[in-house]
């Protein structure tokens, strides 16, 4: 059985996708996400978009219908189809992930740019070290608030310590951090924790994992579609 660690409504997808494959999965969310009030000036900015949840963002607050002519480096292929399904279609660069988007830049971004990062309280410190190292003017716009869950599930629990689970599922750094967080909480011993196979949707993601010596598998790009072959590979049930 798999653990799938992202939030409910992606969860139920790639739960599905799995059954497909004959694989039992169970879901535990680790993040919640709370969209934030009130419209931000984004002036003549390039827009950065690394998150689905900042188009979220853009409906709810209506903002959208004001940025519509405003320039965009967006990371991820079914958001930057959403940007341009809602009107933005001056999308600059669309990256598959953050080391994609760096390269992208670097011929479109210069001194004289100036970029708004549209991002939550967790988000990508390295990126934007590495945009400013290209001498643009970052500023970081706070959209959503990202919040870790408290507690697992007393089936995740169970299933854990009882060594039910072949896999666990991450497609981000900060649901593998809050995982191993919980699990420390929640006693489940280290052992345990060294059987499970560490699916990680980047380096970045499962970095953490590798040094404390866990098993960790990395998907050939940021994908759903290369996550499930990988699981499919390593012959996970």
């Amino acid at each position: 059985m798999i653990l799938i660690t992202r939030p409910r409504k992606n969860s139920l997808e790639f739960q599905k996708r799995l059954e497909k494959l004959n694989i039992n999965s169970e879901i535990q969310e680790l993040s919640k996400f709370e969209i934030l009030k009130g419209q931000v000036p984004l002036r003549n900015s390039l827009i950065l978009i690394t998150s689905p949840r900042s188009v979220d963002y853009l409906i709810k607050t209506k903002t959208i219908e004001s940025c519509k002519k405003n320039e965009f480096i967006v990371i991820g292929k079914k958001t930057t189809q959403r940007l341009k399904q809602l009107g933005c279609r001056k999308i600059l660069i669309s990256a598959k992930d953050s080391s994609d988007l760096i390269n992208k830049s670097k011929s479109v971004i210069n001194g004289r740019s100036e970029v708004q990062f549209l991002c939550s309280n967790v988000h990508n410190n390295e990126l934007v070290r590495s945009l400013k190292k290209l001498k643009c003017k970052i500023t970081l716009v706070r959209v959503y608030e990202t919040l870790k869950v408290k507690k697992l599930k007393k089936s995740v629990i169970k299933n854990l310590k009882n060594a039910k689970f072949s896999a666990a599922v991450f497609f981000s750094k900060f649901s593998l951090m809050v995982f191993l967080e919980l699990c420390k909480l929640e006693n489940v011993p280290n052992s345990c924790l060294k059987r499970l196979h560490y699916i990680c949707v980047s380096k970045r993601v499962g970095e953490f994992a590798q040094k404390l010596r866990y098993n960790v598998h990395y998907s050939s790009n940021p994908s759903e579609q290369a996550m499930l072959a990988l699981i499919k590979n390593l012959k996970l049930k």
